[in-house]
């Protein structure tokens, strides 16, 4: 029995689609005469092209597929296909990269880890195969902003795929989920990896950098061998790729983390604190007494009236007394000591990688062929972080007794003058720490990665029918260790010890005995994906008037799984509990990690489909497909494509589709049990308040910081559906020239985030606006956000601003939901020109991919704030985040472009490349007039030159390659490293030598 479908409104009309296609051809063909089929078309190899089932099938060349062959991705001298990334035209913003997940701590997704993301649609709806098959998804997941706020996604890790054996990278750009299954919603690409090869081939790689002290290496060899004359083959690929760290200290740009003298004089945003990026956590903190400073003695001589006080390092101009011989203090409102956080953190780690690939084929006496793929990839990264500081929302305290504690007990040798504080009772003071880092040490991450796969396929034919089944198992694994990080309940010992050994947070860092409190956190994940499929295709079932009519038919199961196992300290097994009384699964005992439960999850999927390839006329062709797939977790699903090539004259190609296509859940969103995750955000009840009831400078309210956001998986997630729609053509005036068009457009229903923190405390702002400043206390607000009572310097804020009061955020409750409809469209322009000349052969190629429309629609309470901020009852540089228009906001470029020039003369070869990645804007740096700071486009440059000779009847070839040709460095930006490092790299120019030899 069929599970229901959850919220598929396409079911059902897809098989009557493919039914009325179906009944159209086969009324055709009973008045047709059958055409005659010469017996060499029959003998012409077949070829399996990405975008269906049908080896040889003629609409093949009427799908959008961007094609990338071995040769381009030399010369475009890349090492690892996250490189490749940024030279597709179609793919959108890298997020999982390092430089920008440098903030995401053990929750990112860290290590060699890179994927596609086709449109930017988002992670994870790019299917990803490797000849042809699925690949098991990466071990690792993190969060990536879908809505208003972070979701959990994963998808396949294609670092796993070495450059070093691939024949090439199949791009469609196209829905296939009718072809595919689910996730192939945005496109697919699919890397062919040679097989049956024949010969050894070594070849190296060395590169180096003019900006910054990296060096590159890489060696790869291939070999393979014919066995049992000729029916037997075995290839083998191997691939080692070592990189050196690239730190924050090895260029000026990156080294200070106030960025704020990078922004010119002439600029709107010249001196605005947005581009300090340094940190008021640091090792010189602020505490606050926890008893009264008044009785104490300590108010306006040591404190301000609410008992608080600043630390700076001795001899800084704000120094208003000592407290030892490292630190001295101040009245709190001094200005607190900042602390540069690119002291020293990697842009990009130290890695070494190798992988192995195998391929065994075997044709058996009766045709049958045996095909199996071996393949092992293992990874090694350390990285730099930057040390950790406690979350606002569950501070940690001095003892009274602490033995470094200036207000300490009568008797201890740190205890300030008996003279300078006479009403300090000789049992001690207790202090609350804020603004506080433990940055005696940086953070030290290791993650090893490994992932292996293993294929068993058959394939053969019977009568005029072609048939292929394998079996499939993969599995990732990840061991990510981080060092240096802090246990709370160790922390809590050190600071109430009234011994030497206690933790000393007045000292600067120098001799604080830090080491008692450090710890390792582990994070281990895998997952599994294992496969069995079978297909049966006939590319002449029947022969129509215009030709034979291609059919494919299939069955695929498959089992995925994952695990994410952390360490004990964040799962719960060792819980801590703050000094208010909160403990898991609200406060973790890992300073700066929010609490994450171990999580795991499964589901089974059984798929049917099938396809046709229909001849209507003989210059015109369709494609037809249908596939149902069923999930243990989901319900099922049904969807269908549609595809046409029409050649009204032979050098133009007319081409279109229609199709459905689906993502489902991922299992992190289905399986995750309650999660609390603290993420820095703006209180835009806050601000508003801040910005207009006279504390500008927010010297009393503290409006961006770390609020916590509570989540949990959920089993009544519906699937994701989308319509795709493409129309365009593909024009050869001539042998050597092609230019290709298409339009596309897709409309994404039911897109799985979340309305977000940020809109969370938006549609407070509004509903406190809405109230004004009366009948506060039974006034409802946005019950959501979970505030703590404001006090009465807050308050008084509050209400000059004209809305009633609103206390520190404890946390806000955001589930995870199928928010409204999204849509994109735009187009993709493609130019090939090749031409032989008496001076050689040249190549020339461009790509470019144009946004017109990217939007997710707002509804419900999101409907409310885009409309209120239009009628401006809300201000402009408050943002709605992730709805309304989103094209152009945030790395989601209008344009991006690719071109390649090449050259070859006998033994001589050379190349140029380029690629283009458009502007966009910034959308927290929005003024309050609604002006947007846009971050300009940036063009890099790649070259190469070539020779090739023979040494002793051994074919080798030297390449000098050359980087960021005009060394282009990327536009300023307020993120982490000064640049948006999902859509630009910063390393500047670089050059490589490579050799490869054939024996």
């Amino acid at each position: 029995m069929n599970k229901p479908s959850q919220g598929n409104k396409i079911g059902t009309f897809a098989p009557k689609l493919l039914s009325l296609t179906i009944a159209s051809v086969l009324s055709i063909s009973a008045f047709a005469q059958q055409a005659e089929v010469k017996k060499d078309d029959k003998d012409i190899e077949k070829i399996q092209v990405i975008g269906s089932n049908i080896r040889g099938g003629q609409v093949a060349e009427a799908l959008a597929v961007s094609v990338i062959d071995a040769e381009a991705i030399g010369e475009l001298g890349i090492d690892s296909l996250d490189d490749l990334l940024q030279l597709i035209p179609e793919n959108g913003q890298n997020f999982f990269n390092e430089a920008q997940n440098i903030g995401g701590g053990v929750n990112a997704a860290r290590g060699d880890i890179g994927t596609y993301n086709l449109r930017n649609l988002g992670t994870g709806n790019t299917l990803v195969l490797l000849n042809g098959r699925r690949m098991v998804n990466s071990a690792s997941y993190q969060t990536e902003e879908v809505g208003g706020s972070f979701v959990p996604v994963n998808s396949v890790n294609i670092n796993t795929i070495p450059i070093i054996g691939l024949s090439r990278v199949e791009v469609l750009r196209d829905g296939a989920s009718a072809i595919y299954g689910a996730d192939a919603v945005a496109g697919v690409v699919n890397h062919v990896v040679k097989s049956n090869f024949v010969g050894l081939t070594l070849s190296g790689r060395w590169a180096q950098y003019d900006e910054i002290p990296r060096e590159e290496q890489t060696l790869s060899l291939e070999w393979g061998k014919d066995f049992n004359d000729g029916r037997t083959n075995v290839s083998t690929f191997f691939n080692f790729y070592a990189r050196d760290r690239v730190n924050s200290q090895d260029d000026p740009r990156w080294a200070n983390s106030d960025f704020r003298d990078r922004v010119p004089e002439d600029s709107l945003w010249f001196g605005d604190t947005a581009f300090r990026n340094d940190t008021a956590n640091s090792l010189f903190g602020q505490f606050d007494v926890v008893s009264s400073a008044t009785a104490a003695g300590l108010r306006d001589i040591f404190t301000d009236s609410s008992g608080e006080f600043e630390t700076f390092p001795i001899g800084d101009e704000r120094c208003q007394y000592n407290l030892n011989a490292t630190t001295c203090g101040g009245i709190d409102g001094q200005g607190t000591f900042r602390l540069n956080l690119n002291a020293d953190r990697d842009l990009s780690s130290k890695l070494e990688r190798s992988s192995v690939f195998v391929f065994v084929n075997h044709e058996f006496e009766n045709g049958t062929e045996s095909f199996t793929e071996l393949s092992y990839y293992q990874s090694e990264t350390n990285l730099r972080r930057h040390a950790t500081s406690s979350f606002s929302t569950s501070a940690l305290r001095v003892g009274a007794q602490n033995y470094y504690n200036p207000f300490g007990p009568c008797g201890s040798p740190n205890r300030l003058d008996a003279a300078l504080i006479p009403n300090v009772p000789c049992s001690g003071l207790e202090l609350i720490i804020d603004n506080y880092r433990f940055a005696e040490q940086p953070r030290i991450v290791n993650n090893d990665g490994d992932t292996y796969r293993f294929l068993q396929g058959f394939r053969g034919s019977f009568g005029e029918w072609d048939w292929e089944t394998a079996l499939l198992h993969s599995k990732a694994t990840t061991d990510d260790i981080t060092s240096n990080r802090v246990s709370n309940i160790l922390i809590t010992e050190a600071l109430f010890d009234p011994t030497a050994a206690a933790y000393n947070p007045f000292s600067g860092g120098v001799d604080s005995n830090i080491e008692r409190a450090l710890i390792d956190v582990f994070r281990k994940s895998e997952t599994e994906l294992t496969m069995i499929d079978a297909k049966f295709a006939n590319a002449d079932i029947y022969e129509l008037p215009a030709g034979p009519l291609g059919f494919v038919l299939g069955f695929e199961y498959r089992e995925e799984s994952f695990k994410d196992d952390r360490d004990d300290r964040l799962d719960g097994t060792i819980a801590f509990t703050d000094f208010e009384g909160d403990t898991y699964p609200f406060v973790s005992d890992v300073v700066n990690s929010s609490p994450t439960p171990d999580s795991s999850g499964e589901r089974e999927v059984v798929s049917v489909f099938a396809e046709l390839q229909i001849p209507i006329f003989e210059n015109f062709d369709m494609q037809a497909a249908i596939r149902y797939e069923d999930f243990s977790d989901v319900g099922d699903t049904t969807v269908g494509k549609v595809a046409f090539g029409y050649r009204p004259i032979e050098s133009l190609l007319l081409r279109g589709s229609w199709s459905e296509a689906y993502r489902v859940p991922n299992l992190v969103t289905i399986n995750e049990s309650i999660v609390a995750r603290n993420n820095t955000r703006t209180d835009y009840a806050c601000l508003y308040a801040a910005e207009n009831g006279g504390d500008i400078d927010q010297t009393t309210l503290d409006c961006r910081n770390s609020i916590q956001r509570i989540a949990q998986g959920s089993k009544t997630l519906n699937p994701e559906e989308s319509i795709n729609t493409s129309l365009g053509f593909v024009f050869t005036p001539n042998e050597d020239i092609t230019v290709t068009f298409d339009y596309w457009s897709i409309k994404k229903e039911n897109t799985i985030g979340l309305f977000g923190e940020e809109n969370h405390t938006l549609l407070d702002l509004f509903l406190r606006l809405q109230n004004g400043n009366t009948n506060c206390a039974s006034a409802t607000f946005n019950p959501t956000v979970s505030r703590d009572d404001a006090g009465a310097g807050e308050a008084a804020i509050y209400q000059a601003a004209g809305i009633c009061p609103a206390g520190d955020i404890r946390f806000i409750d955001d589930q995870y939901a199928n928010l409204d409809e999204r849509n994109l469209a735009g187009y993709d322009i493609g130019v090939y020109y090749d031409i032989d000349t008496n001076v050689g052969k040249f190549k020339f190629s461009y790509n470019g991919s144009f946004i017109e429309e990217f939007e997710q629609k707002a509804g419900g309470d999101a409907a409310i704030l885009v409309q209120a901020q239009e009628a401006g009852q809300i201000p402009l540089s408050y943002p709605v985040a992730g709805f309304a228009d989103l094209i152009g906001q945030d790395g989601n470029q209008e344009k991006r472009h690719s071109a390649r020039v090449s050259w070859r003369k006998n033994a001589f070869g050379a190349s140029l490349s380029g690629n283009k990645i458009g502007s966009f804007y910034q959308s927290s740096l929005t003024l309050e007039d609604g002006t947007r700071y846009v971050i300009p486009s940036m063009t890099t440059y790649n070259a190469t030159f070539d020779y090739r000779f023979d040494i002793n009847n051994v074919d080798t070839r030297i390449r000098l390659g050359i980087r960021n040709l005009s060394n282009e460095r990327a536009p300023l930006s307020d993120n982490y490293f000064g640049f948006f490092a999902d859509a630009h790299r910063d390393f500047g120019r670089s050059y490589y030598l490579d050799f490869q030899s054939k024996f």
